[in-house]
């Protein structure tokens, strides 16, 4: 009877450091579709999520977890220690002052302008926004703006409105509501992906506002280190598991 406690006793310390050795990683999420989606239920889903779930499968020094915050209020959520990774972040963002550090680049995009085809002609509808109303997203930077996010300022100098949902801008250019609308190259994949007739409706810019290139951001002071996160993003680029998230969002590669 001892020995079988003691083998059992055994067996749960060994379980039990196992289950410990993982240390958790809470990486932050902003809605930004299709990289944080929330649906119609509260339901969050998206390409950072499927990509926690990806490096929680292919190894087990860290666990990887969702803490959601939201586009403005991230950087006070970092420095209050809320989370310590961000993904398909860059860090000319807001955080070139911050104690924080860039994987490699593994995602490029940008941000384009959309107008319905039938207004816009061609590429010179939109080399003046300064006559047209604007549809975009509240708390991002844009270089047309200088990159200047302040809600305030952005009302005072455009014909501008703000947001909190891609979809919602997309859908008021094409109900004729706004001249223009700025959005994430990557949305829009996905957008007309799931409304391929939109597509013939819509002219897009070929001149993109600002290009992105896609990052994890790590704090500095976490044992996850920049050359462990640039190892785990080539070994799900090179099962193949990272495109399949890309093709699953409808994401050009």
């Amino acid at each position: 009877m001892l020995k079988k406690f003691t083998a059992i006793f055994i067996l749960f310390v060994l379980t039990s450091t196992t289950v410990s050795a993982a240390e958790e990683v809470n990486v932050g999420g902003y809605i930004f579709p299709p990289f944080v989606e929330k649906d119609e239920k509260g339901k969050i889903s998206g390409m950072t999520i499927d990509l926690i779930d990806a490096l929680n499968k292919i190894q087990s020094d860290f666990t990887f977890k969702l803490v959601l915050t939201s586009s403005r209020r991230r950087y006070v959520a970092f420095e209050q220690g809320q989370f310590d990774a961000l993904f398909f972040e860059s860090i000319v963002w807001g955080w070139e002052n911050t104690p924080i550090d860039s994987s490699k680049v593994f995602l490029k995009g940008g941000e384009v302008f959309i107008a319905l085809a039938s207004k816009a002609k061609n590429q010179n509808y939109f080399k003046n926004l300064k006559d047209k109303s604007i549809s975009a997203m509240l708390g991002y930077h844009y270089q047309f703006a200088g990159f200047n996010a302040d809600p305030d300022y952005l009302r005072s100098h455009y014909n501008i409105h703000l947001s909190s949902n891609e979809k919602t801008n997309i859908q008021l250019v094409l109900a004729g509501q706004m001249d223009v609308a700025i959005v994430t190259k990557s949305f829009l994949d996905r957008f007309v992906q799931d409304t391929p007739d939109a597509k013939a409706k819509l002219i897009v810019s070929e001149k993109l506002d600002q290009e992105y290139n896609h990052t994890v951001l790590l704090r500095k002071d976490i044992n996850l280190s920049v050359e462990k996160m640039n190892q785990l993003i080539d070994k799900l680029t090179q099962s193949g598991e990272y495109f399949k998230i890309l093709d699953k969002y409808g994401i050009k590669h």
